[in-house]
């Protein structure tokens, strides 16, 4: 459709002005503390701009707002200009005067209808209707239709800095590979991926999230690609990594409520608080503050720590915090998206569902908070928070009664080729758990309150009228790492039966076969490298490898930690860089710790793959195969197809590199 007749407004944006905007226009100084600039330059655009302290570069996201008419838009700049495409996403305006700025667009520019909340409700790319790239100007015009947001986002940079251009344009293989985030699920694979996050200055998931299909902004991922970075960070000593951490730090920050919450209306048009995302945004400040001292940061850790504290239910087992904010009433409860069985069993309140993934990451962040600031205000409530979750997982009630159940409802996380095997009275029985006894399960659980089942499977929760066997990756994940800060050994044989059951049930295949539960052997990855960095055993690197295996063949991606940079598994000042293989179809998992380096090199392709690291990594590994056969201090000149090799060495033989800090 030709709308240009109907254009009623014009506006121009003039991208060497675009960042030194006067600070009479900023409306936001909450955002100036934190190193971001939010201005208001006319009712139609708003621009938020963040500023590197010690770099010559600016990043500025510009937002035009078309009302009830269409919008001319146009994007400026003088001189001669080229535009090429870059390895790092995006396209790179170079001038042609070596004195001028260049520019970097990681994303093409975006049309987006949001609603009152923020919420992405759909978005498509714009159209460039024409580009002047004369010798006097380039210039780049888009159309915009009556109410309608326009997006984009710019990068300046000094045209002599030719080793930002670099780090732009030039990649090793271990930059381009995928990488799981925990919120979206989706892929990060380069720098531009995170504009598919970063919108405006926020973090929302890549997704359009169940049941409103819409885009919302999550700390989950904001953690987990905020972990990516460092990772990359550590093992190529870019520039752009670190610009791009406190970006989305920034981001995060600047999204914090009065009460020091953040806030998501992912169930409800209420905006209610998801305290799993929160404890994200929680994590990824102790990141930081754990490479360097921040006073805003801590500020902020200090309001959300407190915000964090108040969202508990008194039991008889001790304190519980609670999954999300439609939990602390029946009559918020009623308006989410599942049914639920009101039940006051243990002394809880009625609406309070035992959710058992957050309130073990809520408890983990709190004593974290404590760790790391010393703040011991909150050591009472993490005790009883502590107490509460092994007395919850040492449940077992009706042994005789989930054994039995257990026994069928186990034939339903067999994957297909393996159902298909079974004997007909299995297959009958199979069929009468899916049909019958999985919908009666939370009645059950309500009635006879258990997590932990017979033969390892851990469950979510006590009373939601649902089945999420896929949650099964995240709580071993979530328990692993709660052991890491409270060691009990009646936990340990929990977790160590429950990463057997994984293993062994075919449950890991079952997920990859159903559409949406995919994405929790992502998660599992993630639970076995925490098994690996707590005990030596050489059964979970071999499991790890094979999961990568399987990750790389439905291309999920690795998750973050696996590069190594995890704060909370491995303070900053005892990580190693994640070694860069030469061939891009090798898969790394980086398990150093401590004083002890370690490495797990996999290969998915059908056959041999060269072994080879690039110039981040000199070390003399002593390597193992597989079978345990050990190569000496020779590296093998081959990862065996569809194999895996693990290399070792003490922390001493380390040498610092460009990739440490």
């Amino acid at each position: 459709m030709n709308i240009g007749s109907s254009i009623t407004q014009n506006l121009d944006f003039n991208l060497d002005d675009l960042m030194a905007l006067p600070a009479a226009l900023e409306t936001e100084s909450r955002d100036r503390d934190l190193g971001r600039r939010r201005v208001e330059s006319r009712i139609e655009s708003e621009i938020v701009i963040d500023e590197f302290p010690g770099h010559a570069i600016q990043c500025a996201f510009v937002r035009a707002s078309a009302k009830a008419s269409p919008l001319l838009t146009r994007f400026q700049a003088a001189g001669e200009y080229a535009i090429t495409t870059c390895h790092a996403g995006g396209w790179l305006l170079i001038p042609s005067a070596t004195d001028s700025v260049a520019y970097w667009l990681p994303l093409q520019p975006m049309m987006r209808e949001l609603d009152d909340a923020l919420h992405v409700v759909s978005e498509k790319p714009a159209q460039i209707d024409g580009v002047d790239l004369s010798r006097a100007r380039m210039a780049m015009q888009i159309t915009l239709p009556a109410y309608t947001d326009l997006d984009w986002s710019f990068w300046k940079f000094p045209r002599k800095d030719e080793a930002f251009i670099g780090e732009l344009t030039a990649f090793s293989p271990l930059e381009t590979q995928p990488h799981f985030l925990w919120g979206s699920h989706t892929l990060y694979k380069q720098p531009s991926d995170i504009y598919q996050h970063l919108i405006h200055g926020h973090v929302y998931e890549n997704r359009y999230a169940w049941p409103y299909k819409r885009k919302i902004c999550s700390e989950n991922d904001a953690h987990a690609l905020y972990v990516t970075l460092c990772g990359l960070e550590r093992a190529t000593g870019k520039r752009i990594y670190g610009l791009l951490k406190t970006q989305l730090l920034l981001s995060v920050l600047s999204r914090q409520s009065e009460d020091g919450g953040f806030r998501h209306g992912e169930w409800t048009d209420g905006m209610e608080s998801h305290y799993r995302l929160h404890c994200s945004a929680m994590h990824m400040m102790m990141d930081a503050l754990a490479e360097r001292e921040n006073p805003a940061v801590r500020t902020a850790l200090e309001r959300a720590a407190a915000f964090i504290a108040r969202q508990t239910d008194d039991t008889n087992l001790g304190r519980w915090f609670i999954h999300d904010e439609l939990e602390h009433r029946s009559e918020t409860m009623n308006k989410g998206p599942f049914g639920w069985i009101p039940g006051g069993v243990m002394g809880k309140s009625e609406s309070n569902m035992l959710v058992l993934n957050t309130h073990l990451d809520a408890t983990i962040a709190l004593d974290r908070y404590r760790e790391l600031t010393g703040d011991g205000q909150y050591a009472g409530l993490v005790r009883s928070a502590c107490d509460a979750a092994k007395k919850v997982l040492a449940l077992r009630p009706a042994e005789w009664l989930y054994d039995a159940l257990f026994r069928a409802i186990g034939l339903t996380l067999r994957p297909t080729a393996v159902a298909e095997r079974l004997p007909l009275p299995a297959r009958a029985l199979k069929r009468i758990a899916w049909k019958y006894l999985v919908p009666r399960l939370p009645a059950i659980k309500t009635r006879w309150p258990r997590l932990v089942m017979p033969g390892g499977y851990i469950d979510r929760e006590i009373s939601l009228k649902v089945w999420a066997h896929d949650y099964h990756s995240i709580n071993v994940m979530d328990l692993l790492r709660f052991l890491r800060r409270f060691p009990d050994e009646a936990l340990w044989e929990i977790a160590e039966a429950a990463l057997r059951f994984g293993q062994e049930s075919g449950l890991r295949e079952r997920w990859l076969e159903i559409k949406g539960r995919e994405y929790a052997a992502g998660f599992w990855a993630e639970a076995l490298y925490h098994a690996c960095a707590l005990r030596p055993d050489l059964r979970y690197r071999a499991w790890l490898a094979d999961t990568m295996l399987l990750l790389a063949d439905r291309n999920i991606g690795l998750p973050p930690s696996l590069l190594g940079a995890n704060a909370e598994a491995m303070p900053p000042c005892e990580q190693a860089p994640c070694p860069m293989p030469v061939d891009g179809r090798l898969r790394v998992a980086n398990l150093s710790r401590r004083d002890h380096l370690e490495v797990l090199v996999v290969n998915p392709a059908p056959e041999p793959v060269p072994l080879g690291f690039g110039r981040n990594w000199d070390v003399a590994l002593v390597w193992s195969d597989a079978e345990g056969a050990r190569h000496g201090g020779q590296t093998p000149t081959v990862v065996p197809a569809r194999g895996w090799v693990l290399g070792h060495a003490r922390r001493e033989a380390h040498s610092t590199n460009a990739g440490t800090r």
